[in-house]
């Protein structure tokens, strides 16, 4: 057995003694059920569109750009390959997906586990979820919002268990590999921390402890996208990294503001627990107060931003 067949094999074993099924050279959780219906519901006009265009394994346009489409071919296209990922250590698979006689290459998240962590200065243990079902629900709030900048992804069942499968993002390249090889030039440097911003302020509400360069996809257009989110909606009202929060983004403030927390219940329900959900409307309450607070300290010109596109 060759070097990659043989780590392929390791993860599968590993996924069947942790109560994971073998979903075809892959494995997914048998944990609670997520329906893939809510995926339907339309998403608020995108605040930040982009130029990109979603690629086939060849390179060319895919025939279907919209969002809509985009989800139907990630549900229901055929796995023709896969692949075990060496980047990254939740043992992703990249698959080859066929749609209507397109194939397009998507990524297979297969992570379920509960960890622990020691926290603050007395050292407390907590237990936190990593789990592959936050990027659905990750993707789904950003659509609601109207950020538009995390990858469309689903929720699939395969062989009667499920992961969370996303569109590979064709032509882009993670921040960290720019930085290694001196190539992290923004043009426009001032567009550039303003999308930063619009992740921060996304970040601090969903409890993302997980960000890092690697994370961070960026287009020959320089467009932040947004991946791996399986370490977030921590249960904790905790506004992470909130002394940083000086700006929002001036559409991003009215979307928190105006999308109301039985909208995203109704949306995120089948992804997150009750007190996942609990926690999310907590920090989401606490984010508007900060930036209320500040734009009465220091006015809506110092506090919002308008992202141009």
């Amino acid at each position: 057995m060759n070097p990659e067949n043989l780590r392929l094999a390791t993860v599968v074993s590993a996924c069947i003694a942790t109560g994971f099924l073998v979903a075809g050279g892959g494995c997914v959780t048998t944990g609670a059920s997520a329906t893939t219906e809510a995926q339907s519901a339309p998403a608020q006009d995108t605040l930040y569109p982009t130029d990109y265009v979603y690629r086939d394994i060849e390179g060319k346009p895919l025939p279907f750009q919209d969002t809509a489409s985009i989800l139907e071919a990630l549900r229901t296209g055929k796995i023709i390959k896969r692949e075990l990922m060496s980047r990254g250590v939740a043992n992703n698979i990249k698959l080859v997906l066929e749609h209507r006689k397109t194939r397009f290459h998507a990524v297979l998240r297969v992570i379920n586990v509960t960890e622990k962590e020691e926290t603050g200065s007395l050292r407390m243990v907590v237990k936190y979820r990593d789990s592959c079902i936050f990027e659905v629900a990750a993707f789904e709030l950003n659509e609601l919002l109207g950020i538009g900048r995390i990858p469309p992804t689903v929720a699939r069942r395969v062989d009667g268990a499920e992961g969370s499968v996303q569109i590979w993002m064709e032509g882009t390249t993670p921040e960290d590999i720019l930085l290694e090889k001196g190539r992290l030039r923004p043009p426009d440097k001032n567009h550039w921390w303003q999308q930063k911003g619009v992740m921060w302020v996304l970040d601090a509400l969903i409890a993302n402890t997980d960000r890092n360069q690697g994370n961070l996809l960026i287009d020959e257009n320089w467009n932040l996208w947004l991946i791996d989110h399986t370490r977030a909606f921590r249960e904790t009202s905790v506004l992470f990294g909130v002394d940083e929060l000086n700006l929002c983004e001036r559409g991003l403030w009215n979307a928190l503001q105006t999308v109301d927390d039985d909208t995203i219940r109704e949306r995120l329900e089948p992804y997150l627990t009750s007190q996942e959900l609990k926690k999310l409307f907590l920090r989401k309450d606490k984010l508007i107060k900060h930036f209320e607070k500040r734009i009465k300290k220091k006015g809506e010109k110092k506090v919002l931003y308008t992202l141009e596109s």
